[in-house]
């Protein structure tokens, strides 16, 4: 019974609580409120366009061998969503550390560059991050992914899925090349045929945060149940 009398008054206090969240957001949003429903609706849309098939794939072989490690450029044509597994794929079973660099335009990897490391344990792409943002402008793509694979010499022991903090740097330094020419920026470390994304900067021309804030301003202040709606999108 005293449990029952303890469960209903929670329900209760609840009810209440959210009587008076209506009752106080009836209104429309205020300028600083509508920003930050806006840069909530970009992050979650540019989390979706960045959002990637999580399983294995296999890879033609003959190819994956013949992936020049002084560094070569290959024409592709695949679905962003799957490429990430292609890379990890081709990384598979490599014993010394490669980078691939991915150029998308309109959700297709249209063109990748491959090169292998010094040794197994660093690497870095024979093409600096000025060329490789000057190529992706020349070309018009809207984002550069990175990949490069960490050896596991035991992986009953060890765990290679990390980045380290060198390429924690890397990537930061080259995203802010990327980003001041409209280039957005992927970061993934490969291992044992999966990836693991790592770090993302989408440029501020990606899903301009005005375009949100635009379409929130239509409908802001439209009706009372209208800007409910939208404080309940800002807030949960």
């Amino acid at each position: 019974m005293e449990l029952a009398l303890v469960l209903v008054g929670i329900s209760a206090i609840f009810v209440l609580l959210g009587l008076f969240f209506v009752a106080t957001h009836l209104r429309p949003l205020s300028e600083h409120e509508v920003r930050h429903l806006a840069e909530r609706r970009r992050c979650q849309q540019v989390s979706q366009y960045f959002s990637f098939h999580s399983g294995e794939f296999s890879v033609d072989r003959q190819f994956k061998k013949r992936m020049k490690p002084t560094g070569a450029f290959y024409r592709l044509g695949e679905d962003l969503f799957r490429f990430p597994s292609t890379a990890a794929a081709l990384l598979k079973y490599k014993k010394h550390e490669w980078v691939i660099v991915a150029f998308e335009k309109d959700r297709h990897v249209e063109s990748i560059w491959v090169n292998k490391g010094l040794d197994g344990s660093t690497v870095s792409s024979a093409l600096s991050a000025p060329r490789i943002a000057q190529l992706a402008r020349q070309q018009g793509y809207g984002s550069v992914l990175f990949f490069h694979n960490h050896p596991n010499p035991g992986p009953s022991y060890y765990d290679c899925t990390s980045p380290s903090q060198q390429d924690l740097r890397s990537a930061t330094e080259r995203a802010e090349v990327l980003n001041r020419e409209g280039v957005s920026m992927v970061a993934f470390v490969c291992e044992r045929g999966r990836h693991y994304k790592y770090f993302l900067s989408a440029t501020d021309s990606f899903l301009p945060l005005s375009d949100f804030a635009r379409d929130i301003n239509k409908v802001n202040g439209s009706s009372r149940l209208r800007n409910l709606s939208l404080h309940l999108q800002r807030t949960f």
